[in-house]
């Protein structure tokens, strides 16, 4: 029966297990507490120790008290629902302490704030663990599942993002717990270990926004301004403008005199608290999407085909003026004619290249046909060349070409010969057309390689936006939640 329950049910019903578990455990054990109070002389005799109650006397009561240490360990009972404060004085008034102390309807105790400490609320932080544990399980099994079936999927990127995300969550929630001082004190931990998160990855993505603006300024140089060219330089823009936004906000409400930030019982404070963690999460999140968008597309570019291929696909572009190669294209077709070469020395098995590309306007014959004719003389025999000259893109280079494969064989094996920065965005095309196949890239300028690869990141985004959008909201709940919690805390 649970095997046939979808996985965001089966979270939902941990997430409300848990919950129950923890509610019961923290108001089983939370009736009573021991209320420590540190830096007292072990010397001092404990008859001499006055302690009292004010404010609703009869809401606690204490029923032992123990010094060791130079600690005080005084265990409280709850009497009835309330507030009171807990002062401990020596007769001489050498020390004085005093902690406040919160009665709940469900009858459990809770020090320093209203979701201060208590017994039994380790149990939450600990929940949250499990919580975590299990979404990062499903996930990796997900993903790894997804990547045996094919690597060219972008929600590929998208479930190795979330790896990532929540694997720097869940060890931070064991720090918490290895540490625990109360709800209060872990939710603060949380929030602190956010902006460390992001401030620790600031530097390497500020060196990163310079290398990419210096290669699309070169870019441009090359090959002209176009919005193509300038993608890295507006991912930027975007990078900035949201990381300076809560310190621009933050300038802006301290000297405001129509909200006051000042007041940590003031709304004011919480609010600016929640938009500045908002956004340095959700940058957190977005840094681990592009670093997960890193790895795939170096392990496409690494990745070593079988060599068992039947054909070869050539993916066009643009060619010279007198009908030759450009360098990039160039590149494709030696790569592919290196596969060849390895490929028949290893296995003794020829293929047969499939140039695909169709004429542009400005072109004097079609792409397929220059890569025919650079073939040939590179010593390729003309029957193990069939062209494709129709395509106008990407796109349609895979569904011609392969449209002829199947013309000659019901079953095939392909390779995909392209440029590096475009082997996994080709890769998931073919897999959106369903057509099995492997890819190999040649090698690029780096300045090119950068602004591709910034397309790439986008289009990733953008192809799995629903699933980052829910995420981020989730994110932000999650956010609000905590400083709700604070808030109410502090006020209460």
């Amino acid at each position: 029966m649970l095997k046939k329950l979808s996985n965001k049910v089966k979270v939902l019903i941990l997430c409300v297990l848990l919950l129950i578990t923890s509610i019961t455990i923290i108001v089983i054990t939370g009736k009573t507490y021991i209320v420590k109070f540190d830096n007292i002389d072990n010397s001092y005799n404990l008859n001499n120790l006055i302690i009292e109650t004010y404010e609703n006397e009869q809401i606690i009561k204490w029923t032992d008290k123990k010094l060791q240490n130079g600690i005080l360990s005084l265990k409280i009972e709850a009497l009835t629902e309330g507030k009171t404060y807990i002062t401990i004085k020596s007769d001489d008034e050498s020390f004085y302490n005093i902690i406040p102390i919160y009665v709940h309807k469900l009858g459990f105790i809770t020090t320093d704030s209203y979701f201060g400490n208590c017994n039994g609320s380790i149990t939450i932080p600990i929940s949250i663990i499990i919580i975590l544990t299990y979404l990062l399980y499903l996930i990796i099994k997900t993903y790894k599942k997804n990547m045996k079936k094919t690597i060219y999927e972008y929600k590929n990127i998208a479930y190795l993002g979330i790896i990532i995300f929540l694997s720097f969550v869940l060890i931070n929630q064991f720090f918490t717990v290895l540490n625990y001082e109360g709800l209060i004190h872990t939710i603060k931990s949380t929030i602190e270990s956010s902006y460390i998160f992001s401030t620790t990855i600031l530097p390497i993505a500020f060196i990163t926004s310079i290398l990419i603006t210096i290669s699309n300024i070169v870019l441009i140089k090359k090959e002209g301004f176009k919005i193509t060219n300038i993608l890295g330089l507006i991912l930027n823009i975007g990078f900035y403008l949201i990381t300076f936004f809560p310190l621009i906000l933050n300038n802006i409400l301290q000297s405001a005199i129509w909200i006051d930030v000042h007041n940590e019982q003031g709304i004011a404070l919480y609010i600016q608290e929640f938009v500045n963690l908002s956004v340095y999460v959700v940058i957190s999140y977005i840094e681990c999407i592009l670093l997960s968008t890193i790895i795939l597309q170096i392990i496409a570019i690494k990745r070593k085909p079988d060599l068992n291929k039947d054909f070869i696909l050539i993916l066009g572009c643009m060619i010279k003026k007198d009908g030759t190669l450009t360098n990039l294209l160039k590149g494709r077709v030696d790569k592919a004619i290196e596969f060849r070469d390895i490929q028949k020395k290893e296995t003794g098995k020829d293929l047969i290249f499939i140039p695909s590309g169709g004429q542009g306007s400005n072109e004097v014959i079609s792409e397929a046909q220059a890569i025919k004719n650079y073939l040939l003389k590179q010593g390729i025999k003309e029957k193990n060349i069939i062209i494709e000259d129709k395509s106008k893109n990407t796109f349609e280079n895979i569904k011609f070409s392969y449209n002829i494969i199947k013309n000659k064989t019901d079953k095939a094996n392909i390779i995909l010969s392209t440029t590096n920065y475009h082997i996994f965005r080709a890769g998931i095309i073919a897999t959106k057309q369903h057509i099995p196949i492997e890819c190999i890239g040649s090698k690029t300028k780096t300045y090119f390689w950068i602004n591709a690869f910034i397309r790439e990141f986008i289009a990733t985004i953008y192809s799995e936006k629903k699933k980052h959008i829910m995420i981020i909201c989730l994110i932000i709940i999650a956010v609000l939640i905590m400083i709700i919690t604070l808030y109410l805390s502090n006020i209460m």
